[in-house]
């Protein structure tokens, strides 16, 4: 099998010649060639974006390759200003204290007012953003929209160097969750306050931008080319919520938009951080084949495969701290361990838990590539 079919056999629920995987390895990759840690943020000019284009390609090779790259180019693709996003504070590596070596950081700040919720359900998301993201991030639309597209250019470019070498690029647009956008631009402590004393306000705001999100990442897939939306749903998770505040305020958006990136013909990849293990039924009421489960390695793995087997992909989930601090042996041993047993009948990807740590150890994470090319459980876990 070509790489690319081995991808779309597992998300298909099929048995594919071997266990797939895919790579999260930016910030690690960059940090291994020296080039500025910058992750997806995507805040490089053209000669810090050269060098780190280079590692990627570079570290890929070094590992011996793989075969899917999450995005292409510098940044997960957006056609427009039209943001799926919370207003991210972001903190590059070399500013604020932060060593240069290290990952971006995200800043949590009251960027929402409580008056917002109302003009998202009179506006809607776009409509808001119209107005919001210039406040927040300090710069006119058309900056915006002309930094996205630039970046969207140099994706096109970068995934013609990866389909070159046989290495699909997965995700081709990218959105939140309406909790996690919500969440974090108002911050966690005050939107838990605002759903408990303003629910239907609250409500109402997340309905409203529903129509929105789907609109933009369609049109972002089409622009890029690749028909998949990842789904950021970083903050919805049974560990935070109880699941009466899941199915009222939560689930509802999130099945709208799977189900209507389906029907446009998106394959949806949930990027699932956080301890998801009580939500995981739910999923079975998303459209069987079509979706991917990322598991970040908090999420019980062998629970997953319980419930969604059969019916959905899932991708996971190698923990940081055993890239970081393990040795080549012990992650060959538990990659070795879910190759048997979420492997075993197809509709498994191979992959970091969440993205690989920056300080991850190269051996580490080569041992990972390594144990899917050379494992073959024959009878147990693909057949």
């Amino acid at each position: 099998m070509t790489s690319e079919e081995r991808i779309r056999s597992a998300i298909n629920l099929r048995i594919p010649d071997r266990i797939p995987t895919d790579a999260r390895i930016q910030a690690f990759a960059c940090r291994q060639k020296g080039a500025p840690v910058i992750g997806i943020s995507g805040g490089a000019d053209e000669k810090a974006g050269s060098s780190i284009l280079k590692a990627y390609h570079d570290t890929y090779d070094d590992l011996g390759g793989y075969d899917a790259q999450i995005f292409a180019g510098l940044s997960l693709p957006a056609s427009s200003w039209r943001l799926n996003i919370p207003a991210f504070q972001v903190i590059l590596p070399g500013t604020e204290g932060i060593p240069n070596h290290f990952g971006i950081q995200f800043k949590e700040k009251e960027n929402m007012t409580l008056k917002d919720y109302e003009k998202i359900t009179n506006f809607g998301w776009n409509g808001f953003c119209e107005e919001y993201f210039p406040r927040v991030f300090g710069i006119p639309l058309e900056k915006i929209d002309a930094s996205q597209k630039r970046l969207l250019e140099i994706s096109k470019q970068d995934a013609r160097w990866w389909k070159e070498r046989g290495v699909d690029v997965t995700v081709g647009a990218s959105a939140f969750s309406v909790e996690t956008i919500l969440s974090m631009d108002r911050t966690f402590p005050k939107f838990i306050m605002d759903l408990h004393r303003y629910p239907e306000m609250v409500l109402a705001a997340m309905e409203a931008m529903v129509p929105d999100i789907i609109q933009n990442s369609i049109n972002d897939a089409e622009a890029s080319g690749i028909p998949c939306v990842a789904v950021g749903m970083h903050r919805g998770a049974g560990c935070y919520f109880s699941l009466d505040v899941y199915e009222r305020f939560f689930f509802p958006q999130l099945k709208r938009m799977v189900d209507a990136f389906v029907e446009a013909g998106l394959t949806v990849a949930l990027h699932m951080d956080a301890d998801w293990t009580l939500n995981l039924p739910y999923l079975k009421e998303l459209p069987k084949g079509k979706c991917i489960c990322e598991l970040d390695g908090t999420t019980n793995i062998v629970k997953a495969k319980e419930i969604l087997n059969g019916h959905m992909c899932i991708m996971g989930d190698i923990p940081a701290t055993l890239l970081t601090l393990g040795g080549p042996d012990e992650v060959t041993a538990y990659c070795t361990k879910l190759i048997d047993v979420i492997g075993k009948g197809g509709g498994f990807i191979l992959s970091t838990g969440c993205e690989c740590p920056v300080d991850a150890k190269f051996e580490n994470v080569k041992a990972m590539f390594d144990t899917a090319k050379n494992y073959y459980p024959h009878g147990s876990a693909l057949g």
